[in-house]
């Protein structure tokens, strides 16, 4: 019995046989890896695109860990850099646009930082004005450039303080959303000009927010995550993620049952190679075991080939996504297009194996019910 279920799935599978079956059993197996590759890298885009955006803002915005009410820290094993940050209205001649002011030491642009921002525009020229370093996108907003001078009114806790600065350089992080309204100075500076509390941004890899921040509370820090200082932001990423995520579940049980319809078309395309069968002695159990291994198997090598193919689908998108970011393609302008490529290897194995789980038991429903109405009498022989 073995023996024909394995001689049947390999004739069937193409690897024995015409090419009129390979081609037909490779058709299918391309058409399920196309579907999943399509799953896979929309899964990855979403993902890496979060991140990215998550770790944009820890970097430039607010750290992924910040402790407040500090003059010094101690015993910290994470870099850490001295910030002070205030509201402010910034205006030029013609527009004005609310911001938030952010004083850094020289040393804060320094190491991984440093490849957050690309420096378009600066100016050489001396003064002795506050100065202050905005993006581009506020650059246009304002209509000015390096080398001109805004007015800035900065909130302080006694009152309000105007005030003519510089503009040194104009930055580029490659997200809108946050170069809109982040503006750097010095430290220095800034707690010349008003009275701010002085904060410690730390980074920390990801995978250790959570146990840093609980050793730092430990401590007696009043310490915070990125997620605590921009709630909004941090919630609007993750329901981005989960709800791509449940909308692809639910792709994947379709493809189940898109699968379980090729099936059907494959058994009613072997009807007669199925009635031969009967006649010759097999039973339904051996037919339907042989189908269903064969279509699963199909399904396996879809699997396989089609989360490879979306996965190297996305490391390749990376490059379109510089281009469009160098071209400024309007539409695209709001999104962050430069990013590294984040592999969620949990998710991805939980969707391959809904869509063996589908397809197995949509296989499995359909089979029983197709070859059940197969009444051909087996042939016996006295």
């Amino acid at each position: 019995m073995k023996s024909l279920i394995a001689l049947f799935v390999t004739r069937s599978l193409g690897l024995k046989g015409n090419s009129a079956t390979r081609r037909r059993m490779g058709r299918q197996i391309l058409l399920i890896a196309l579907i999943l590759a399509a799953l896979v890298f929309a899964l990855i885009f979403v993902t890496s695109m979060s991140d990215a955006i998550a770790d944009k803002y820890a970097y430039l915005s607010s750290g992924h860990l910040q402790i407040h009410n500090q003059t010094t820290i101690d015993d910290i094993p994470y870099p850490f850099e001295r910030v002070s940050k205030a509201p402010a209205l910034l205006y030029s001649k013609t527009h004005t646009e609310l911001i938030l002011l952010k004083g850094v030491d020289p040393s804060y642009f320094e190491g991984v930082r440093s490849k957050e921002l690309t420096m378009i525009e600066s100016s050489l020229q001396e003064t002795t004005l506050m100065e202050v370093m905005i993006s581009s996108t506020l650059a246009q907003s304002l209509d000015v450039t390096a080398g001109m001078h805004l007015g800035l009114m900065i909130s302080s806790e006694e009152r309000l303080r105007p005030t003519l600065v510089f503009i040194r350089s104009i930055y580029e992080s490659g997200y809108t959303e946050l170069d809109q309204n982040l503006v750097f100075t010095s430290n220095e500076q800034l707690l010349s000009l008003a009275h701010l509390p002085l904060s410690y941004e730390l980074l920390v890899p990801i995978q250790e927010i959570q146990s840093a921040y609980e050793a730092l509370q430990a401590q007696g820090y009043d310490v915070t995550t990125w997620a605590q200082e921009a709630p909004a932001i941090e919630q609007n990423l993750q329901t981005s993620k989960e709800a791509t995520f449940i909308v692809l579940i639910f792709i994947a049980v379709l493809l189940g049952y898109m699968i379980s319809e090729l099936a059907r078309q494959i058994v009613a395309d072997d009807q007669r190679q199925i009635i031969i069968l009967r006649l010759l002695g097999s039973s339904k159990r051996i037919i339907t075991t042989s189908y269903f291994l064969t279509l699963m198997t199909a399904t396996f090598l879809a699997t396989i080939l089609g989360v490879g193919g979306g996965v190297a689908l996305s490391y390749a998108l990376t490059y379109l996504l510089q281009f469009l970011a160098v071209s400024s393609t309007s539409p695209l302008s709001f999104y962050l297009l430069r990013f590294s490529i984040t592999i969620p290897t949990l998710r991805l194995i939980i969707l391959s194996l809904i869509v063996l789980a589908s397809s197995a038991l949509s296989l499995l429903i359909t089979l029983l019910i197709t070859l059940r109405d197969q009444n051909v009498p087996t042939l016996t022989f006295d």
